[in-house]
């Protein structure tokens, strides 16, 4: 390693290394845009906790700029609990952490998902990250700090769609399969078909069966363990979709419940949540999915 120096002349920053010798332009000091000072509601949350919520939501935002509402993630304020949410329609994924600092009346911020992404590795490390939301004025803004960092970005304008009121009360028919395992098997099967190709899920007494209908020269299929409550169910699921949201559980146990439907041919959405015990699961973080129609 060799010592680099940086000196200005005049209007160049000439810059050395070694052997090696830049002179580079500088631009006038003035054009460069003033930081936003950003005033609002304040509060705390945990670094770690911060990342890794910022980790499960964002896979399940939009990728397509043509609708941007969906392309950004919702922070919403509400008491002593920050949410985070986020879908594509295909899929909702929220999750619920502690808030600390100003109350609000369900303040909501709607934050670009790729910024928010960046946002959280980089803060994730952090003992604590500090979120000032600022709405209401010409610029809405959110600011995000930690330690000596600041990352200020613009809010998405427009209305989010109100996903929350998808999620049902309570589901009484659910599996509970070891995560890693339902993971793999859908991975395995998945190579026959192409990627946005669904599988085919039988949830039952016996564990879970996943079939692929690739084509008349390739299939697959393969059988894991797995618990049911209540009745047996069969739905048609995106492989990648799922995957995502069992990876996001960070759990031994993920708990995959069924919402009743009158139409055996277009099974309602699938609730995807960790199972932390034998009883209970984990509400914490939740992921929706809307299964496929069930090809007979």
């Amino acid at each position: 390693h060799q010592e680099v120096s940086l000196e200005t002349n005049g209007s160049n920053v000439v810059v050395k290394c070694g052997t090696a010798k830049f002179s580079l332009l500088t631009m006038p000091l003035e054009e460069y845009p003033s930081l936003p000072d950003v005033g609002g509601i304040t509060g705390t949350v945990d670094g770690e906790a911060f990342g890794e919520a910022v980790a499960q939501v964002t896979p399940a935002a939009s990728k397509d700029d043509v609708t941007p509402v969906i392309t950004g993630v919702q922070l919403v304020v509400d008491d002593n609990t920050l949410s985070m949410m986020a879908t594509d329609r295909y899929r909702v994924a929220i999750r619920h952490l502690p808030w600390v600092g100003d109350s609000a009346d369900a303040l909501s911020a709607l934050v670009p998902a790729r910024t928010l992404s960046e946002v959280g590795k980089t803060f994730s490390s952090a003992e604590k990250v500090t979120i000032t939301i600022s709405t209401g004025g010409d610029r809405e803004l959110v600011a995000f700090t930690a330690e000596n960092k600041t990352v200020t970005t613009l809010l998405i304008k427009g209305s989010f769609p109100p996903v929350q009121r998808l999620f049902p009360e309570n589901i009484d028919n659910y599996s509970v399969v070891n995560t890693n395992d339902l993971i793999d098997a859908t991975r395995r099967v998945g190579l026959v078909v192409d990627r946005e190709a669904p599988l085919r899920f039988t949830f039952s007494g016996d564990g879970v069966a996943l079939e692929a209908l690739g084509s008349d020269q390739a299939q697959a299929s393969e059988s894991i363990d797995g618990h049911i409550v209540g009745n047996d169910c069969v739905v048609s699921l995106k492989p990648q979709f799922l995957i995502d949201g069992l990876t996001q559980t960070h759990s031994e146990f993920a708990r995959i419940a069924f919402t009743p439907t009158d139409n055996p041919s277009k099974p309602g959405p699938v609730l995807i949540t960790a199972q932390r015990s034998a009883d209970d699961d984990d509400a914490s973080y939740r992921y929706l999915l809307q299964p496929n129609l069930l090809m007979r």
